[in-house]
């Protein structure tokens, strides 16, 4: 049987595919075979660079930020890749690493997320 070439876009949706592929072999197959796995990727991509923009969009209007941003910009580049790499720690706890006991906690996966 020839493998069907997976198309993924982003690094998100790579980390996803890795963690699904080494850590839930099963479910990565299942998806594969069921033709789900592209658009989940692109979803948790969607999802997760959704969630750092609007993080970083906070944190700039953020007291912190914007006396670093008048004094330092060195200072307010670098608080501002920390906020980046804070948000996408949470976003792969949350949507990246999560991998569902059961199908019924697949559907939840995605009710973490407030806008």
């Amino acid at each position: 049987m020839e493998k069907k070439e997976i198309t993924i876009n982003g690094k998100y949706a790579e980390q996803r595919k890795n963690v699904l592929e080494n850590h839930a072999p099963t479910m990565y197959e299942a998806m594969i075979a069921d033709g789900s796995l592209e658009t989940h990727l692109a979803d948790v991509q969607e999802m997760v660079s959704s969630y750092v923009e609007k993080q970083v969009e906070r944190y700039k209007t953020s007291e912190e930020y914007l006396a670093a941003e008048q004094k330092d910009s060195l200072k307010a580049m670098r608080l501002l890749n920390m906020a980046v790499l804070e948000a996408e720690d949470s976003a792969y706890r949350i949507w990246i690493a999560n991998i569902p006991e059961s199908d019924e906690d697949e559907d939840d996966e995605y009710d973490d997320f407030d806008d």
